[in-house]
């Protein structure tokens, strides 16, 4: 066991700050051999690709909208809202079903 000096401020330390001895390392358990490899960048990565592919059919959605006879008809405001939540019910109901 070693010993580290005190930090003293004020004469306020009684005794000397010992360090508690090193545990020993263990070997790997089996578990965390089989854990799947996709982690925090990956999902990341793959999180905004999926991200940017939706939002890129959003902006195709919107453009073929634009330049057909479709951008004429005087909708309400709530229906580009609505048409994104049915989208994305849809885009989960897909994933789960896949």
């Amino acid at each position: 066991m070693t010993v580290a000096r005190g930090f003293d401020v004020y004469d306020q330390m009684v005794t000397v700050a010992a360090t508690p001895p090193p545990t020993p390392t263990t070997a790997p358990t089996a578990q965390a051999a089989t854990m799947p490899r996709a982690r925090g960048a990956d999902v990341m990565l793959r999180f905004c690709a999926y991200l940017l592919t939706f939002a890129g059919a959003l902006w195709m959605a919107a453009l073929i909208v634009a330049l057909t006879p479709l951008g004429r008809i005087d909708a309400d405001v709530i229906v580009p809202f609505v048409a994104v939540f049915v989208g994305g019910i849809g885009a989960i109901a897909w994933a789960v079903l896949k």
